[in-house]
């Protein structure tokens, strides 16, 4: 009779401590946020290869950029893209590693909206002979249409422009 009593509570303990279901809006929410993930990589492997033709498709016109530099304001689409190209333009080879795409969480249930978190590793080799390593972290939030329209973006952007217009090595 003993084992049986201790087996019934140890059998509400495991049961009481098991993780509450996820409900289909969870559900709906992840698929979400896996598809604007490949948006994500989508652009990183676009600025890798310096190829910028898929970036009007995947970015809403309205889209507003926090660039990853001090007192920066909002920019919109057409001036991200300069910027993009610009520091592009500086460097001869551009490899991104170690990423981790997570889902952003609803400021009042914390459970998935459907947005992306990123943290990745750049690396690259500047025109200038520079090579540079630059941790990197953005928030990427979507329109219904998984097409982009916020990015806020954290990294030495400074140092990394900075060594990538030096004289040449």
């Amino acid at each position: 009779m003993k084992k049986i009593f201790l087996l019934l509570i140890a059998s509400a303990t495991i049961f009481s401590c098991s993780k509450p279901a996820e409900t289909s809006s969870d559900d709906a929410n992840i698929a979400t946020f896996k598809e604007n993930a490949k948006i994500v990589k989508t652009l990183f492997d676009g600025y890798s290869n310096a190829d910028f033709s898929q970036y009007e498709t995947l970015v809403a016109d309205s889209a507003k950029f926090v660039p990853p530099y001090i007192n920066a304001d909002t920019i919109s689409k057409a001036d991200n893209l300069k910027g993009l190209q610009m520091l592009r333009s500086l460097q001869a080879k551009i490899t991104y590693s170690d990423v981790q795409f997570l889902p952003t969480v609803d400021s009042l249930t914390y459970k998935p909206d459907g947005n992306v978190r990123v943290f990745a590793k750049w690396t690259s080799e500047g025109k200038n002979g520079a090579h540079l390593f630059n941790n990197y972290f953005a928030v990427f939030q979507f329109n219904s249409a998984h097409k982009l329209v916020y990015a806020a973006e954290y990294q030495d952007i400074k140092g990394a422009v900075d060594a990538l217009s030096a004289p040449k090595k």
